[in-house]
């Protein structure tokens, strides 16, 4: 991209540059790079409006690697709800432990940890980075670019459809590895500048604001005259579409509830969120619930049901995952157990919105009469 374009591309993002709570006033300050890493991941298939509350509300809780390193799994879920996706949150938290243990045990001056000792911070290389659980090339680019001024290249979204329009590209990164480097190359050239932080942020910028998927601004966008697609009146032919294959999935969610009115919550062997804590479900077809289900015999004795009630359905969406449950609500007669397996506990019903930490759940629960 012509050095000239690239001036009119900061002149651009100067004037336009929204305010946002991971955003500093001065544009060109170096920033913290542990709130870089979690606003990235959070924008992750999720929109700024929707983050920016999250992030508020993270910040003021884990304001730092230290405290997020020290928090309980189940807790980091609580404040990541309603994010969707939650192997972000699940990586976020390995990292920070990772990183917080690396910096205990490395004496200054060491590789990937910056002249202040006191202070934990992320490392400061691309091969670093992305050793790290859930970091890949794009938010590893956005720290060492955004937080350390490195002249780093990023390459998300928004930059994958400005440059299929700039030039003209009827392939997408995901198509091959050649068709990845193709677009890799020209978020490079963007990146070999001192000002690479700055050009790579109004990209982001550009592409969520003007450069948009559907109705894209051409005549309000710094990029005009040096792109294909516009100078041809062609943006809506790029980038070409991706193709979404769409999984229907239906299936019968348990609220399991004691005598001392606890519900049960279980760890792993479920189709969806394996790896925390959930409400027991499986695939069933369509209104197939009447009755106790063989699959609930797995945590109760049918003999302890007391009641069975289908108290109605939900629909929900997981990746590709058109999903719609039936709600089953087994009461049983007995008092939650004291002593289970580690995959098992019983959650106090007054405290089942809190400790259940993904809509999934939450949309099952908020069926339950009061």
């Amino acid at each position: 991209m012509h050095p000239q374009t690239l001036k009119k591309l900061r002149e651009w993002f100067k004037k336009n540059a929204a305010e946002l709570p991971w955003r500093p006033a001065d544009l060109d300050a170096p920033r913290d790079p542990y709130a870089v890493w979690i606003s990235e991941t959070m924008l992750q298939q999720t929109q700024v409006s929707t983050v920016r509350d999250y992030f508020i509300r993270w910040m003021k809780r884990f304001p730092d690697v230290e405290t997020l390193a020290a928090a309980e799994e189940s807790e980091v879920f609580r404040y990541w709800q309603g994010l969707g996706y939650y192997s972000r949150a699940r990586n976020i938290l390995k990292t920070a432990r990772i990183v917080v243990n690396s910096h205990k045990d490395c004496l200054a001056p060491c590789k990937g940890v910056r002249n202040d000792e006191s202070k934990t911070t992320l490392p400061t290389t691309r091969k670093e980075l992305e050793a790290l659980p859930g970091i890949g090339a794009y938010t590893a680019g956005a720290i060492l670019s955004l937080a350390y001024h490195e002249r780093e290249a990023i390459l998300d979204g928004n930059l994958v459809r400005i440059f299929s329009r700039i030039y003209a590209l009827d392939f997408l990164p995901s198509e091959s590895k050649v068709a990845a480097e193709t677009y890799w190359n020209y978020a490079r050239k963007i990146a070999d500048s001192p000002k690479a932080y700055m050009h790579n942020e109004a990209l982001m910028e550009l592409g969520r604001t003007v450069c948009k998927v559907k109705n894209p601004d051409c005549a309000g966008c710094p990029l005009q005259s040096a792109c294909r697609a516009a100078t041809e009146n062609r943006t809506a032919e790029y980038p070409p579409s991706k193709k979404h294959i769409q999984k229907d999935w239906h299936g019968t969610v348990l609220v399991i509830e004691s005598a001392d009115h606890k519900i049960l919550a279980v760890h792993g062997g479920q189709k969806f969120f394996k790896n925390q804590f959930t409400l027991p479900h499986f695939e069933s077809p369509r209104n197939a619930t009447a009755g106790i289900p063989a699959q609930a015999e797995v945590y109760i004795n049918a003999d302890q049901v007391s009641h069975v009630q289908n108290i109605g359905k939900f629909r929900h969406g997981i990746t590709v995952h058109k999903i719609e449950c039936d709600v089953l609500h087994i009461q049983i007669n007995k008092k939650a157990p004291t002593k289970t397996a580690p995959e098992i506990r019983w959650i106090q019903r007054e405290l089942a919105q809190e400790f259940f930490a993904n809509s999934f759940c939450l949309k099952a629960l908020a069926l339950l009469k009061p």
